[in-house]
């Protein structure tokens, strides 16, 4: 088993909160008769449900690496 599957699933507030308020988001700019704009705009939320939660999987694997910058800062002699 890996380390990932050790640990326990649990999904980010971002993503949750998107999942929410998809709905509303959908039912506000929803307009009846305009086939083309609700396609695009239901495509346009599935997208963005789909990437809030790839991108919570993302930190959620890769926690220890995100923030996490190192430099070097060591005095390197000149080469002038």
């Amino acid at each position: 088993m890996t380390e990932i599957q050790q640990k326990p699933r649990y999904s980010g507030g971002g993503a949750i909160i998107m999942l929410i308020i998809a709905v509303p988001l959908w039912n506000e700019f929803r307009v009846r008769g305009d086939l083309g704009w609700n396609i695009f705009l239901a495509l346009l939320l599935v997208g963005l449900c789909v990437a809030a939660v790839l991108l919570q999987r993302y930190f959620w694997r890769h926690a220890a690496e995100i923030g996490e910058a190192r430099f070097d800062t060591t005095n390197k002699p000149s080469d002038s």
